[in-house]
């Protein structure tokens, strides 16, 4: 029998139960990336609309439509029209999204992602 000095290192059942919680939050994080990805398009949309200088001019329907082909542009699949706020006054504009994505992970369990953004272009 050898002394407890002598043994040392993890088993393969060691092994295996370490790497099963590693691989489902590697697993998790491989499926939420690209909702991040498509969240930080959304943002440089947003941000974009900062740069047009006639925004106060157009109608909410010419904002939405130039929302719309930009995210077509950027693949961004998850924001409906439903999800788009546009707020005009006299001297801004302000253009909300606040949607939310679901993703399956497991048969019938998701992870749900909600995102916020927003922009005040005067």
């Amino acid at each position: 029998m050898r002394s407890i000095k002598q043994q040392a290192g993890l088993t393969f059942i060691g092994i295996i139960l370490l790497l099963i919680p590693i691989g489902l939050v590697v697993y998790v994080a491989m499926r939420a990336v690209p909702a991040y990805i498509e969240s930080y398009n959304v943002g440089d949309v947003l941000n974009s609309l900062k740069k047009e200088i006639d925004l106060k001019d157009k109608s909410k329907d010419e904002i939405y439509r130039m929302i719309q082909k930009r995210f077509e542009i950027n693949d961004v699949r998850s924001v409906g029209k439903e999800d788009i706020k546009i707020q005009k006054t006299q001297n801004e504009v302000t253009v909300a999204i606040d949607y939310e994505t679901k993703i399956p992970l497991f048969s019938n369990a998701a992870l749900a992602l909600s995102f916020h953004k927003s922009t005040v272009v005067r």
